[in-house]
């Protein structure tokens, strides 16, 4: 499986929404995307979930987020600037807006 295949547009969507939900709820985004990589890994998806699991310990969140290839390089980088105001609810109103971006 390529790397920009490991996730469908659908489940890009779900999963960006589901990464807002937690961090509006104050769960740090690392966090929600480990429970999130755990899961799959648990689900024996390790061969397209292991990059993303080794990102995630390496280098945080932006690294899993690129390893799984749910946003394009540009996107990161302003998602890095969002990410380092440390502001929970900025954070889940842009990964919302990814999503709904995602969708269109």
């Amino acid at each position: 499986m390529a790397k920009s295949d490991i996730l469908a547009t659908d489940a890009k969507v779900r999963l960006l929404r589901s990464l807002a939900f937690h961090v509006h709820r104050k769960v740090p985004a690392e966090e929600a995307m480990r429970e999130f990589v755990d899961e799959q890994l648990k689900q024996g998806r390790r061969k397209e979930y292991r990059p993303a699991a080794d990102a995630l310990s390496a280098e945080g969140f932006l690294a899993a987020v690129r390893a799984l290839a749910l946003l394009g390089d540009e996107a990161c980088a302003i998602l890095a600037v969002v990410v380092e105001a440390k502001d929970h609810r900025l954070l889940a109103a842009t990964l919302n807006a990814l999503a709904d971006h995602l969708e269109e």
